[in-house]
């Protein structure tokens, strides 16, 4: 019904029934906040988190894969603050275990050398390989039963959403992927949706 409904309003196009389809996405943005915590809570983190080293936690983890996905040069620790929003000793912190388990290593800047930067270990990108791996595959389980179709053409809007809300809700935190999640309700800092710290 409420299929049928929506087609015929995007047929009038009144600015009512635009806001009335603004309420909609709003109300399934709060429900994928769910989702994502049934993909990515406690339960989902430690099977694909349980290749990572001892005492990597989701904090973390998505430090590995911030410092994965920066392009040259790697992230400093100041950098690694701000996808946290956290202060500077907290990010330490992270970076010394994560150190600590042979995932990073501290280098330094090619022009300036009083810069030192987090990078990757030969060990870390396997780790994080391993774990995306794992992430994908519990995600293709939980939707096996959709058309590929369906898939590629999810993926194409919340790449557009995500793109739309970078773009007039800025939020401090990860280069090159949004602050949707974080302007929308969700933190990923512990991995939970609106939960935050370093666990």
């Amino acid at each position: 019904m409420r299929c049928q409904g929506r087609w015929w309003r995007r047929t009038l196009v009144s600015v009512s029934d635009r806001d009335e389809e603004l309420r909609g996405l709003d109300a399934v943005l709060r429900e994928l906040r769910h989702a994502r915590y049934g993909l990515y809570g406690p339960l989902v983190r430690e099977r694909f988190l349980g290749g990572l080293p001892e005492g990597v936690t989701p904090t973390g983890y998505r430090v590995l894969r911030f410092v994965e996905a920066s392009t040259p040069p790697p992230p400093t620790v100041s950098d690694i603050a701000a996808l946290l929003l956290s202060d500077r000793a907290r990010a330490v912190r992270v970076v010394d275990r994560l150190a600590a388990a042979g995932l990073v290593t501290r280098v330094r800047d090619t022009v300036d050398r009083r810069i030192r930067r987090v990078a990757l270990t030969d060990t870390g990108r396997r780790h994080v390989a391993l774990a995306a791996a794992r992430r994908t595959r519990l995600l293709g389980e939980a939707i096996a039963d959709w058309p590929d179709e369906d898939l590629a053409r999810l993926t194409d809007y919340l790449e557009r959403l995500n793109a739309s809300v970078a773009r007039h809700l800025p939020m401090s935190g990860e280069p090159g992927v949004s602050g949707a999640s974080e302007a929308l309700g969700g933190s990923e800092a512990s991995g939970v949706p609106g939960v935050s710290g370093d666990r």
